[in-house]
């Protein structure tokens, strides 16, 4: 399990270089996944160890909204007029994020129905 921690903190460390030496004002753990997901794409494995991890992380996925949650109700006074601006943009993205994952999750389905047949 630690070898898929480790793997996971290399591709974040590559994100954060290439985001410091390009001066992208993107996050490097944003660059980091992406630079996982082209590994993946070029036919990279993380391994039963990354898949362990993997798995440890998406059970325990909701537990990280937590600390956002709490500190965005925490300081919601000082938000003030963007207060609004901030659950707008919550409930938005949310709505957007279930649509692509259903069409994500259709599109998967009819695509593994279909090399089934």
């Amino acid at each position: 399990m630690i070898e898929g921690f480790m793997a996971l903190l290399l591709f974040q460390l590559l994100g954060e270089a290439v985001a410091h030496l390009a001066n992208l004002p993107v996050p490097g753990p944003i660059i980091g996944l992406i630079l996982l997901l082209a590994w993946s794409a070029l036919g990279g494995k993380l391994g039963q160890s990354g898949q362990q991890v993997a798995a440890g992380l998406m059970a325990n996925l909701g537990l990280m909204f937590v600390p956002v949650a709490s500190g965005i109700l925490f300081q919601l006074r000082s938000l003030g007029p963007a207060a609004w601006h901030v659950v707008w943009i919550v409930v938005v993205s949310t709505a957007v994020t279930l649509v692509a994952t259903a069409a994500t999750f259709t599109m998967l389905s009819r695509r593994s129905a279909k090399e089934v047949q």
